[in-house]
C-alpha cells in the first residue's frame, strides 16, 4: 500500500471545533477488501480508534475519509487491509492552523539572537510546502517552487538548511503566535508561511490570480490547498509599501477585494483576519509621504468597521531591529496581543475584549490659560498605564502640522485628558502616533497599545443634526469632463433610485458596491424642510472631487477631493428661510477611486443652554422627494 495525498509527515490537521478533524486520504492498494486504520498516541490507541472499519477499497487507487479525529497529537496513523498490506504516517497532529501572509515584518526580520524557543507541538508548513518543526527563520523565500517568491531557480532542501542555519535575522511573531495560542488552547498549531518582504498591495491583488506561481495571491492559496485543509484564521502584516501618495488612497478598497477573495476563494465566508497596524520607520521623508503613512494607519484602525470578522492589533510601542522591523524582543508581545484577539474572534472566548477602541472626543472648557483635551476609549481592560510620562498624542493645524502646544498628559481609567496652551494657530484636529517616528508609551492593563488615529477634527459641543442618509441617486453618468463644467444637473432626467444608507460607519453614503472600478460622475439629491429660519452650518466630508447646489445655486465645490473620506471636513454656512430647501450633490468617481460622501448640520442660531437640553427646532429631511418645483400645493410625506 502506498499513500498518495492528504495527510503529510508532520502536519497539523484544521480541528472543526468539538467534531475534530476530517482528512481525505488518497493511496494505491493491491488487493480489494475493507480498509481499516488504527490512530495511536505514547499511551495506545485512540478510544474508537484501533482497527476503524472505513470501507471496502477495490485494487488499485483508492480515496478514504478519516472523520472526527480529536484535537492533539502527536499521533500516528496505519492503514492497513485483511491481507496484510499497510502504510504509515509516524507522526501528525490535530488542531489550529494559521496563514502567515504580508510583507517583512510578517515574514521576520527580527535579530537571530531572540528567537522563539521551538515547540513540539508548533508546526510550520515552510515555502517549499513540508511540514517541519516551526524554528525561525520560518520563511526561506528561495525555497519556494513559485517564481513571485525568489530570483532564480527553488534552490535545494541542503542549500535551504543552510541559509537557515546562516541567517542573522528572521525572527518574526509566528512562532511566537503559535506558542501562546498552544497555551491558550492546548491544541497544537501550524503556521503556513505565505509572508513576502517588500511586497505591495498591488501585488497581492486577487487579480493577479491567473498568473499563477507568479503571483503572491496564487501562491497563497496554493500553500492553504496543498494542506487539503480549512483553516483557523490569517495573521496579516502589510502597508508599509503602500504608504505612499500613490498606493494609499486605495488601501481600503484594496483590503476589502484581498479578503473577500480569500474567504470565497478558500470558501470560508467568516474566515478571521487578524491584522497589524504599522508600527513605526525611521526614515525621513516628505511630508505627503508622512500623511500616507498615517493615512494607512488610520484606514488600518477603521477596517474593522469596514470588513466583519476582521481586528487590528496596535504596534506603535514596540522596539525595532532597524528602521523599520519590529525587534525580536517584542515579538513575544506582539504575539500575545494577536492571540487574546484569536481567542475571542476565532475561539470565541468572550471574557477577552476588542483591543482599545476610540470612543469620543471632547474639548472641555478653557480654565485660564489652559485647553483641556478629554480622549475617552472603550474595551479598556485594567485602565491606561504607561512607563514615565505619557506619549504619543499630537494637536494638529487645518494643514495637519503639528503646533506643539501640548505640555502634560495624564491618564485617567479609559480616558486621556491633554493639557495644552490656548495660544498660537487655532488647533483642528488630534492624532495619536502622528508622523513616522512618535514615542507612543500607553497601554492597557493587558499590555494593548492604543491604536494610532487620526488626525480627527476636535468636537465640542454643538448643535450637530443627523446625518441626511436618504437621497435621490442617479445611475453612474460616463463622462471624461471635468466636474468644474457641470451645471445644475436634472437628477429626474438620470432615471434616479431612492436609497437610505444605514450601514457603518454611520452617516456615509457609500456608494462603493456601484462604483468600484467605474468612472465618470453620479448626482444626489434630497430636500429640507425647515419649520422656521435657520442658519446652517453644512459639514461635509467626501473622497473626490465634490459639489453641492442649494435651491439650484452652487454652495460648495472642492474638486481636490480625495481618499479617504472623514465626517465633517469641510464647512459652509447659510441663513435659510423657513419652507423647502433642496440640495443636489454630484461626485466624480475619481476612476473608481471615490466612495461617498457625508452630510450633516449645525444649527449656528441657538444659544449653549439650547445645546445642552437639546430644546431646538431641527429641520424635516424629507423621503419623498419630488422635483422642487411640484411640491407646490403637494401633501409631501416626510420624516427625519
Amino acid at each position: 500500500m502506498k499513500l498518495i495525498e492528504g495527510l503529510a509527515e508532520g502536519q497539523v490537521l484544521q480541528r472543526l471545533g468539538r467534531k475534530g478533524a476530517n482528512v481525505l486520504i488518497s493511496g494505491m492498494v493491491s488487493e480489494a477488501g475493507p480498509l481499516f486504520a488504527t490512530i495511536s498516541n505514547s499511551k495506545g490507541s485512540l478510544i474508537g480508534w484501533k482497527a476503524r472499519r472505513l470501507g471496502e477499497v477495490s485494487g488499485g487507487c483508492f480515496s478514504i475519509q478519516l472523520s472526527g479525529i480529536p484535537a492533539g497529537g502527536p499521533y500516528r496513523l496505519e492503514l492497513c487491509t485483511r491481507q496484510g498490506e499497510s502504510a504509515r504516517i509516524k507522526e501528525f497532529f490535530v488542531g489550529d492552523v494559521w496563514i502567515l501572509a504580508g510583507q517583512s515584518n510578517m515574514e521576520g526580520y527580527g535579530n537571530r539572537e531572540g528567537a522563539a524557543v521551538p515547540h513540539a507541538l508548533v508546526r510550520a508548513f515552510s515555502m517549499r510546502r513540508i511540514w517541519r518543526k516551526a524554528i525561525d527563520p520560518i520563511h526561506i523565500l528561495s525555497e519556494s517552487p513559485d517564481a513571485c517568491h525568489r530570483e532564480g531557480a527553488q534552490c535545494t532542501p541542503e542549500v535551504g538548511e543552510q541559509l537557515r542555519k546562516a541567517a542573522t535575522k528572521g525572527v518574526g511573531v509566528g512562532v511566537y503566535f503559535g506558542r501562546e495560542m498552544l497555551e491558550r488552547s492546548g491544541v497544537p498549531q501550524g503556521l503556513i508561511c505565505a509572508a513576502h518582504g517588500g511586497t505591495s498591495m498591488e501585488q497581492w491583488s486577487p487579480q493577479r490570480k491567473k498568473l499563477k506561481g507568479e503571483s503572491l495571491y496564487a501562491s497563497m492559496l496554493a500553500s492553504v490547498r496543498a494542506t487539503g485543509q480549512p483553516v483557523a484564521g490569517l495573521l496579516w502584516y502589510q502597508g508599509e509599501s503602500d504608504a505612499n501618495v500613490e498606493s494609499a488612497p486605495h488601501y481600503t478598497e484594496r483590503m476589502k477585494r484581498l479578503v473577500a477573495a480569500t474567504r470565497r476563494n478558500l470558501r470560508q465566508p467568516r474566515l478571521p483576519w487578524i491584522m497589524v497596524q504599522l508600527a513605526r520607520v525611521i526614515e525621513r521623508r516628505p511630508e505627503q509621504g508622512v500623511q500616507a503613512w498615517n493615512s494607512i494607519q488610520e484606514q488600518q484602525r477603521q477596517l474593522p468597521g469596514w470588513i466583519k470578522h476582521l481586528e487590528t492589533v496596535a504596534a506603535i510601542d514596540l522596539l525595532l531591529d532597524d528602521q523599520i522591523h519590529i525587534s525580536s524582543d517584542s515579538y513575544p508581545l506582539l504575539a500575545a496581543r494577536m492571540a487574546r484577539v484569536a481567542d475571542r474572534l476565532v475561539l470565541g472566548n468572550r471574557r477577552e475584549l476588542r483591543p482599545p477602541q476610540l470612543d469620543k472626543i471632547t474639548l472641555l472648557p478653557i480654565k485660564g490659560t489652559t485647553s483641556i483635551l478629554e480622549i475617552r476609549f472603550k474595551d479598556v481592560v485594567g485602565g491606561l498605564h504607561s512607563v514615565g510620562a505619557p506619549n504619543g498624542f499630537s494637536v494638529l493645524d487645518k494643514e495637519g502640522k503639528n503646533l506643539v502646544t501640548i505640555y502634560k498628559t495624564t491618564l485617567h481609567g479609559n480616558t486621556v485628558r491633554i493639557y495644552r496652551s490656548p495660544w498660537g494657530p487655532r488647533p483642528h484636529s488630534v492624532a495619536y502616533g502622528h508622523g513616522l517616528t512618535p514615542y507612543c508609551n500607553i497601554v492597557d492593563g493587558r499590555g494593548f497599545a492604543l491604536p494610532v488615529f487620526g488626525p480627527i477634527p476636535i468636537l465640542k459641543p454643538t448643535a450637530f443634526l443627523p446625518f441626511v442618509t436618504t437621497w435621490k441617486v442617479s445611475k453612474v453618468i460616463p463622462t471624461s469632463a471635468s466636474l468644474a463644467k457641470v451645471h445644475l444637473v436634472d437628477i429626474d432626467a438620470h432615471r434616479p433610485v431612492l436609497r437610505t444608507y444605514t450601514e457603518a460607519p454611520e452617516g456615509f453614503v457609500n456608494e462603493y458596491p456601484r462604483w468600484a472600478g467605474k468612472s465618470g460622475h453620479a448626482y444626489f439629491s434630497t430636500q429640507l424642510r425647515l419649520p422656521k429660519p435657520m442658519r446652517l452650518e453644512f459639514l461635509m466630508g467626501y473622497d473626490g472631487p465634490f459639489r453641492l447646489w442649494l435651491n439650484r445655486k452652487p454652495l460648495f465645490q472642492d474638486l481636490a477631493g480625495t481618499n479617504p473620506s472623514f465626517p465633517d471636513e469641510s464647512r459652509k454656512t447659510i441663513s435659510l428661510a423657513a419652507g423647502v430647501h433642496e440640495i443636489r450633490i454630484a461626485m466624480d468617481l475619481n476612476n473608481g477611486a471615490a466612495w461617498g460622501f457625508y452630510l450633516r448640520f449645525i444649527r449656528k442660531d441657538v444659544t449653549a443652554s439650547q445645546i445642552k437640553s437639546g430644546d431646538y427646532a431641527v429641520p424635516d429631511y424629507l423621503r419623498c422627494l419630488p422635483p422642487l418645483g411640484a411640491t407646490r400645493g403637494a401633501r409631501v410625506k416626510s420624516g427625519k
